[in-house]
């Protein structure tokens, strides 16, 4: 697939490969709670790790799909054939998952564009284009999220590419393979089916999609559809409707408006402040500009329901928008030629492109590589240094906050075996495991302070030492420590 491309796509798709790689791997944590507790977790107390008692509401109500955690109840299984999981390492290779998807996705997408949109021939819209799809800081985070919203974004894309870019003609065959996409896209994230149903009735009234073909996908939208039903009922242990439950709960009943509301063009404000303004104008306007000016692409009849169903809806967060993020490079260079087309950038000379082709590679070159490197969550790093160290019988004593209990407690990830305590729960010094001290304050306050070694710290010591401003006192730095004896606390004065 990537051979056949020109070379300059060639060369950004294998880069493209590698900066997904490379995030994957070093994104430690999760995006957004929901990401742990409403997978992993579910996941664990399929497997026996997390009590049902600590699972999250959303399980007794039974609205949450299965799909995921049934994928990392399979990885875990298929892992302890050689030992004991990792949840580490389970996490992972859950995000390589979603990486290698996103890149298929964005392959296929490319390699539609390049076929069918004769923009794709200029210059300035084939560098923008696999730049965006390739290395924008947040398409390449979000691509490699294993969250509801990641993971149906890179199977809605694959289905949507193999419809709306066919290279095989109305093939029956691909066309059920794309439904069956799509359909578990749905599955994943009940919100989906609103592009979904977009990309059916373009098929339909525009496209004209042949009968055969079109029935194709409508079976393979139920089997994908039906695969995520059976897959409930064997988790759940009965039949339920998920997505009818999500409605009841989240839309009827107004549920989701409980965590906040905000006004219909929120999503207008959050887009233009989290994306670098001037240049998340790049972002808004010219997908804005695609749908009044290509009325009949099949982009413009998925996007637009979705993005009207999400404005319409009460309660909003900007991941709610990551299954658009795959689609978006096509919108914005489409936007673009449009916008082109009608003479909007006859002033601009081939010198401003250049300019401000430059400034936006200053500005968002190095936010790609804080993404690459960096963990997506700053406690990430302390779970993780914890789960290799620990053993059956140790033991971890805080003084703070229990880092296992995030509202909701965390049980996927925490060492089996491991106590947890305060200094004041422990009635005497334990004679048997190791004793381990965490905290997030920038020193323990200890008057007597025992014989310590230091594990991990969330960040260097060498960069703690420029501690201009007193920024490291205020800053919650994660430490884990070995404790050799009792400590001795008197709370130090803030």
């Amino acid at each position: 697939m990537i051979n056949a491309m020109p070379g300059t796509a060639r060369q950004a798709a294998w880069l493209g490969a590698v900066a997904l790689l490379c995030t994957a791997v070093c994104s430690l944590g999760v995006h957004h709670a929901d990401e742990h507790f409403q997978i992993l977790e579910f996941a664990g107390w399929k497997l026996g790790i997390t009590p049902e008692a600590d699972l999250p509401w959303e399980f007794t109500e039974r609205m949450r799909p299965a799909l995921q955690p049934a994928m990392v109840v399979i990885l875990h299984h298929a892992l302890s054939l050689f030992g004991e999981p990792d949840p580490f390492t389970v996490a992972m290779l859950l995000r390589m998952l979603a990486a290698a998807l996103s890149f298929i996705a964005a392959l296929l997408l490319l390699r539609g564009q390049l076929r069918d949109n004769p923009a794709m021939r200029e210059e300035r819209w084939l560098w923008l284009y696999l730049f965006l799809a390739f290395f924008l800081w947040f398409g390449v985070y979000g691509g490699v999220r294993f969250s509801s919203e990641g993971f149906s974004a890179a199977l809605f894309a694959i289905g949507f590419a193999r419809i709306a870019h066919p290279d095989d003609g109305e093939s029956p065959r691909a066309a059920l393979l794309s439904g069956m996409l799509i359909g578990l896209a749905v599955v994943a994230r009940m919100q989906v089916v609103l592009m979904a149903a977009g990309l059916v009735a373009w098929c339909l009234f525009i496209k004209r999609m042949r009968w055969p073909t079109l029935l194709a996908v409508l079976a393979g939208g139920l089997m994908g559809v039906g695969a995520g039903a059976l897959i409930d009922r064997w988790f759940y242990g009965e039949w339920v409707l998920t997505a009818w439950n999500y409605i009841d709960l989240n839309v009827l009943q107004e549920r989701a408006a409980e965590f906040g509301t905000h006004p219909w063009w929120h999503y207008f404000t959050e887009v233009f402040h989290r994306a670098v303004p001037p240049f998340s104008l790049l972002l808004l306007v010219p997908p804005l500009a695609y749908f009044a000016l290509r009325r009949r692409d099949a982009l413009t009849w998925a996007v637009l329901p979705f993005l009207v169903g999400h404005m319409l809806v009460a309660h909003k967060e900007y991941r709610f928008l990551f299954p658009v993020l795959p689609l978006l490079p096509a919108l914005v260079v489409g936007g673009m030629d449009a916008m082109s087309g009608r003479g909007w950038f006859n002033r601009m000379s081939d010198r401003s492109f250049r300019l401000l082709r430059g400034a936006f590679l200053v500005v968002h070159v190095p936010l790609l590589l804080v993404v690459l490197f960096k963990p997506a969550q700053d406690s990430a790093g302390f779970y993780r240094a914890l789960q290799r160290v620990a053993q059956p019988g140790d033991l971890l004593v805080h003084q703070d906050a229990d880092p296992f209990r995030n509202g909701t407690p965390i049980w996927y990830t925490r060492p089996r075996g491991l106590t947890i305590a305060t200094f004041e729960e422990l009635a005497e010094w334990p004679s048997g495991g190791r004793v381990f001290y965490a905290s997030s304050k920038p020193r323990p306050d200890f008057t007597d302070p025992p014989r310590m070694k230091l594990l991990y710290c969330s960040l260097p010591d060498w960069l703690l030492r420029f501690n201009i401003g007193g920024w490291a006192d205020r800053t919650a730095v994660w430490r884990l420590w070995e404790l050799q004896r009792p400590p001795v606390r008197t709370p130090v004065a803030d």
